[in-house]
């Protein structure tokens, strides 16, 4: 033996010399540090998860401070020394332990603490995250890992998935404070779920957190629904009830055929669900209020919530959804990219929500069938609320290629659709048969917001602002046309319809055919003359002269002003109501500029201002403006007084005897045709010395009696 050995040994055995020359032995130094010194120990020996040991001499030097064992060894050791560091070796198992002298009641949890026959209890050495193999996982793909996974989440809090297949049986359920991580490669799956059962569930838990973790349920098995060719399967790959402060971030989930969603989360409070990818599935991030008890952690009803930058795919119902009561409050649904949903790409009825930068795009051409047992349709609505919603914000959103409606809200109160982007599917492939269709069906529209009898607040502030809407179907015949944004009032509230305050305004809106571009409507039975309206600022366009531009009946101010009409039909069609002022906006390459939409003496307009400019002739036979009754006292104050025409034939402006004291600028002749009322005016092109102005109406009539007024003086 070399004397350098011999003097090491001599140390290890004796001890070390503190700073008086004193020596120390091993076990007082290990009992002086506890558990914090025995760490860092562990840590320079092994590393933080278990490394390589210090290499031992031919004598073993080292193998005094540091013993390596099997976990079977350790169980069955009866005389454990407080002052060594026990090494399991056990493939997927290693670590170092110590013996703990004051600790006699912990169980064996065969990952952080194992227990010998004699009792004594050997605690792991290690910093951050417990391991699932050191419980007993296998992650091989083929071993049930149920049990290991569970008794790992009841030791400890934070689990790690290494990078392996953990195949499960049955339910796993996280406990308060769990995190359980991994990497996009840690699967957790069932190869089969005969019951149904969830994969991982948490409940009436506080701090709950799930990070870069692979959890796949199954896929085609089980019944099918809600009816056959619905994409099958069974359980919820994660569900959560009743929790608060919850965390899942940048997770993969995939094949989950119940309706309650991959990621199924219901009464809970502050949650974040970010940058997951969900795809394969009947439903993707849903949350509801229908299971757990009120007195628990996550409260009454879902709160609190924020759902970004995740990537949902190929849905077979809805891939983000608040949907199934309007208990809901406090929701940001934010930058998350939606591709195939076959119902709703977003569904939301809640209280406060926030729909900002999201990517819908409804195209299906593969992956799962839709409901309904059609293939592949786009998807049905890109937002969708259809129980009731308060304080709603959609922004800078694009919803492309969509089957019926971009956004539908049904009982919406203050809301405000901003900045968005809008465009229908033409196509669909029938995988049926394996053809490309187009689309043509009946009740589209792109934006579509109504209240009915059961609106239980009114409408109060609608903003429809700034949008972009690209229409590009083109049907032929018969086929139905869309709408583009429809606002209707059925809720036969007087009182709620009072004190609606709706703007549209600024949107940009194209389409090859169009039914109505901007349309509100009220039901026969609502009380007129209520509510305010402003459609103000948009550009509406189609280059094939079809349908209306602007319709809106039984409203207490009607304001259209400002808005630039080309290549519409009818540019303006009102029926009965209050004020209706029109002022400063274009119309060209139309066949009526306005038609009233009124049909006896006791529907009438109270007031009708008219100051718009209209370029170029109606159609032939027509008049820029007509309606359903030329009975002239129909309206009982109006005014076009400042109308402009360019290039417009004066025998064809007047179909009706209103607007009175319209005044026509540049012809040099009284109209021969036309229905006109008394003070009607049109004014000389050419005037001349001594001649007159022009022509005024002196009896109502077609075309009505003319004189001339205003002489020139020579």
């Amino acid at each position: 033996m070399r004397e350098d050995n011999q003097d090491y040994l001599q140390s290890e055995q004796e001890g070390s010399q503190d700073t008086g020359g004193r020596l120390i032995s091993r076990r007082k130094v290990l009992g002086s540090i506890g558990a914090a010194g025995a760490v860092t120990a562990g840590a320079w020996l092994l590393g933080s998860f278990g490394g390589k040991l210090p290499e031992a001499n031919a004598n073993g030097a080292y193998a005094e401070c540091c013993k390596m064992v099997t976990i079977a060894q350790l169980r069955a050791l009866t005389t454990p020394e407080t002052d060594r560091i026990y090494f399991v070796k056990d493939r997927d198992q290693e670590g170092s332990y110590y013996y703990d002298a004051s600790d006699t009641s912990s169980a064996d949890n065969t990952g952080i603490i194992l227990v010998s026959t004699s009792g004594a209890r050997f605690r792991r050495i290690f910093e951050g995250p417990a391991h699932v193999k050191w419980f007993g996982a296998k992650g091989d793909g083929t071993t049930d890992d149920t049990v290991a996974i569970q008794l790992a989440i009841n030791s400890y809090s934070h689990i790690y998935f290494s990078p392996s297949s953990y195949r499960i049986t049955d339910y796993v359920f996280l406990q308060d404070n769990s995190r359980i991580e991994g990497t996009r490669s840690s699967k957790i799956f069932m190869s089969t779920n005969p019951n149904g059962v969830n994969l991982i569930s948490a409940k009436d838990k506080v701090n709950i957190t799930i990070d870069n973790l692979w959890i796949e349920g199954v896929y085609g098995v089980g019944n099918p629904f809600p009816v056959p060719g619905v994409m099958e399967g069974q359980g919820v790959t994660l569900a959560v009830y009743g929790c608060r402060n919850v965390v899942i971030t940048n997770c993969y989930f995939t094949y989950n055929g119940e309706g309650s969603g991959n990621i199924y989360v219901s009464k809970c409070k502050d949650v974040v669900v970010t940058n997951n990818f969900v795809e394969k599935s009947m439903n993707g991030i849903c949350f509801d209020n229908w299971y757990g008890d009120n007195d628990t952690p996550g409260g009454t009803h879902v709160l609190n919530v924020t759902v970004a930058n995740n990537v949902v795919s190929d849905m077979g119902g809805r891939a983000i959804a608040f949907d199934l009561d309007d208990k809901n409050s406090n929701i940001a649904v934010v930058g998350n990219t939606v591709r195939a949903a076959a119902y709703a790409a977003i569904a939301v009825n809640a209280t406060g929500v926030t729909v900002v930068g999201n990517i819908i795009n409804g195209k299906r051409d593969g992956g799962i069938s839709t409901v309904g047992g059609q293939q592949s349709l786009p998807t049905y609505y890109g937002f969708l609320s259809n129980f009731h919603c308060e304080h709603v914000h959609l922004a800078d959103n694009i919803f492309e290629e969509i089957f019926m409606n971009g956004v539908k809200i049904l009982n919406g109160s203050s809301v405000s659709i901003v900045n968005n982007s809008f465009s229908f599917a033409l196509k669909y492939l029938n995988q049926n048969n394996n053809q490309v269709l187009d689309l043509h069906e009946p009740n589209n529209q792109m934006i579509s917001l109504e209240w009915d009898t059961n609106a239980y607040t009114s409408p109060f502030t609608i903003k429809i602002d700034n949008n972009t809407i690209v229409n590009d179907r083109n049907p032929t015949g018969q086929l139905p046309i869309a709408e583009l944004i429809s606002l209707k009032d059925i809720s036969n509230s007087a009182e709620k319809a009072a004190s609606s305050f709706i703007h549209v305004t600024n949107n940009q809106i194209r389409s090859k055919k169009i039914s109505t571009a901007i349309q509100y409507a009220k039901s026969l039975y609502q009380e007129g003359g209520t509510g305010k309206l402003y459609i103000t600022g948009n550009t509406i366009y189609s280059p094939v002269k079809s349908g209306t531009a602007i319709l809106a009946t039984r409203l207490e101010e009607l304001h259209i002003e400002g808005n630039k009409i080309n290549g519409i039909a009818i540019a303006i069609e009102m029926g009965t109501g209050g004020l209706a002022n029109f002022s400063s906006n274009v119309i060209r390459n139309y066949n009526t500029a306005y038609f009233f939409n009124v049909s006896n003496l006791l529907n009438e307009i109270d007031q009708l201002i008219v100051q718009d400019t209209i370029i170029g002739n109606p159609a032939e036979g027509s008049y820029v403006f007509t309606g359903l009754v030329t009975n002239p006292y129909i309206v009982a104050s109006s005014n076009g007084a400042g109308m402009k025409f360019i290039d417009v034939n004066v025998n064809q402006i007047k179909g009706t005897y209103y607007p009175e004291n319209l005044v026509v600028e540049g012809t040099n002749s009284a109209p021969t045709a036309g229905r006109w009322a008394v003070g009607d005016r049109v004014t000389i092109k050419n005037v001349t010395a001594g001649g007159y102005s022009g022509f005024i109406c002196t009896t109502l009539g077609t075309p009505g009696m003319w004189k001339q007024y205003g002489a020139i003086l020579a």
